[in-house]
């Protein structure tokens, strides 16, 4: 395929305009490089870095060859694919370990670039000066340094690349210290690729045809910020656009009051127009507009804070909605300790996730993730010590929830309190009093004491007591109990089994009967009511059965 030396050396405004003997041999260089690795690479061979002489001439050829396919990028497709193939190994040149992997893509190729130009720049020593494989192996080099410059070839150590030379992190890192030192110098002769700055900043991507930029008034390619006018402008222009659809979708939400009922997933607009806007304006300022610099670190730290946002509204809206849907399936009540237990585990889950999302940005972004897991668990073990008594109550209410001893609804007595219990939450335990008060028991406390629950009886206990008169002799006295045991046998209610009536302890004016039984069922109001009438009829057969001079029995307790 025959080469074409780019346009944009000679029509982009602001560029260097040389023509002749450069182009002549920037021609002759690309070709060069082009028929040697064409006949000595395939299109999955591996760039070669066993040393730096290789490293540095692989790079060189790599960026040459980008540079020679900018001027129809932006118009044949197959180009492209070939320089994102280009671009992704002149890449394994550099050591990008210490560059956060949100920025990995655009850093890259800025410090490519920058290193290009002042390689483009610089007095090259001669090649034999250069240590080759055989060198490097028979001198034991691990780092090399070009001379006259502070760029540093160092050999990895570890990992799948172990052995590669690449450019190190500090020359990585420095790549734009150094090109603002050496941008001055004029352009070698034989360089591979002049005027490679310009064209990547000024030029956009795919996107954005090149005729337009080439058509832009002067003022447009003025550099103001590190950036042209016209890159500006086009990053207002998407800041615009991704403003106003978060404003529609904000809208949307806003009209989706409650998350929990059908029809809310209309929310999550929110959250997706929130990552969809925040990866659209990463890809657009790195890939297109090109931004560089600080412009492009601000951008991107922006815009992943925007996706960020998004990912955690739409996290916490999906297991809220998600929550609700499970209690509504499962019937499970608002108030209850089950209802509880799931929003708890929902609002972990939550929280859980939030946590990992952000650690995982701040990692992204270069923030050290290390100091921060390490504070978050100080801090966790403060709060957990300074909750000691409200973590005792959270586990004390799963150990209720588990064990079960009482539910809502259920009469139960707690020590001298005895109610209805009208909620069991995840700290304490309501019961509502006899009187209609309301008490508050902490779990901790209600788990530890006794607890009697009146709900789950199917039996209430029967204690009566009488005392009769012994005047008329013991004749008398047992005609009476036993009429008072015939009572007892024929109440419906009562289980006979166990029901009896015996004679207590003498008194002053006479003996104390006592009856025991229990009634069949757990009605506290049909017992009282069955005790009644009990009670009623023994009195009356009693006082039928007493002479006229008799005094009647008196009840002296219940």
């Amino acid at each position: 395929m025959p080469l074409v030396v780019p346009r944009l050396f000679v029509h982009t405004p602001a560029l260097p305009k040389r023509r002749g003997m450069l182009s002549a041999a920037l021609a002759v260089a690309i070709l060069a490089c082009g028929a040697a690795h064409a006949a000595e690479e395939g299109p999955l061979a591996p760039l070669d870095l066993s040393s730096p002489r290789a490293t540095l001439q692989g790079f060189c050829t790599m960026v040459d060859r980008v540079a020679a396919n900018f001027d129809r990028i932006n118009r044949e497709r197959a180009v492209r694919e070939e320089n994102t193939r280009l671009i992704r190994r002149g890449l394994s040149c550099l050591d990008l370990s210490a560059v956060p992997p949100a920025l990995l893509d655009s850093k890259g190729r800025e410090s490519a670039v920058l290193l290009k130009e002042v390689l483009d720049r610089i007095a090259f020593p001669a090649p034999d000066t250069i240590p080759d494989a055989a060198r490097v192996k028979a001198e034991g080099i691990d780092r090399w340094r070009l001379p006259g410059t502070e760029i540093v070839f160092v050999k990895l150590a570890s990992g799948p690349r172990a052995g590669d030379f690449v450019f190190s992190t500090e020359t990585v890192a420095r790549a734009e210290e150094f090109y603002k030192a050496a941008r001055h110098l004029p352009y070698r002769p034989d360089a591979g690729s002049p005027g490679l700055l310009d064209a990547y900043i000024q030029l956009g991507g795919s996107m954005i045809p090149e005729r337009l930029i080439r058509a832009l008034p002067a003022w447009a390619h003025a550099v103001v910020g590190g950036e042209t006018i016209w890159q500006w402008l086009a990053t207002l222009l998407v800041a615009a656009t991704a403003a106003g659809l978060l404003a529609g979708a904000w809208s949307v939400r806003c009209a989706a009051r409650d998350v929990t009922t059908p029809g809310t997933l209309e929310r999550l607009f929110l959250p997706a127009a929130l990552v969809a806007a925040g990866s659209a304006i990463d890809y657009l300022c790195s890939t297109q507009i090109r931004l560089t610099g600080d412009t492009i670190i601000a951008a991107k730290v922006v815009t992943h804070l925007i996706t960020l946002v998004g990912v955690v509204i739409g996290v916490l809206d999906v297991v809220a909605w998600a929550t609700e849907r499970l209690l509504g399936w499962r019937r499970i009540g608002q108030d209850s300790i089950e209802g509880q237990l799931v929003r708890l585990a929902s609002s972990v889950g939550r929280f859980l996730i939030v946590v990992w999302i952000l650690i995982a940005a701040a990692d992204s972004l270069g923030v050290p993730v290390t100091p921060l897991v390490a504070g978050l668990g100080a801090g966790g073990l403060a709060i957990a010590l300074a909750s000691q008594y409200t973590v005792e109550n959270l586990i004390a209410g799963l150990v209720i929830f588990a064990d079960k001893p009482v539910r809502i609804g259920d009469e139960c007595q707690y020590g001298a309190i005895r109610g209805r219990v009208e909620r069991i939450g995840l700290r304490s335990t309501r019961i509502r009093g006899t009187d209609q008060s309301l008490i508050t028991i902490p779990n901790a406390e209600f788990a530890k004491s006794q607890l009697v629950n009146y709900s789950c009886r199917n039996r209430i206990p029967l204690s009566i007591v009488l005392t009769l008169p012994t005047a008329h002799g013991p004749a008398a006295l047992a005609r009476r109990l036993d009429r008072l045991r015939q009572i007892v046998a024929a109440h419906p209610g009562l289980d006979h089994a166990g029901s009896t009536v015996r004679l207590g302890e003498p008194v002053a004016d006479g003996v104390r009967v006592q009856i025991e039984g229990t009634f069949i069922g757990a009605s506290e109001p049909a017992a009282l009511a069955n005790r009644e009438a009990l009670l009623l009829r023994a009195l009356d057969v009693i006082a039928v059965d007493n002479t006229a001079d008799a005094r009647p029995p008196r009840l002296s307790a219940a």
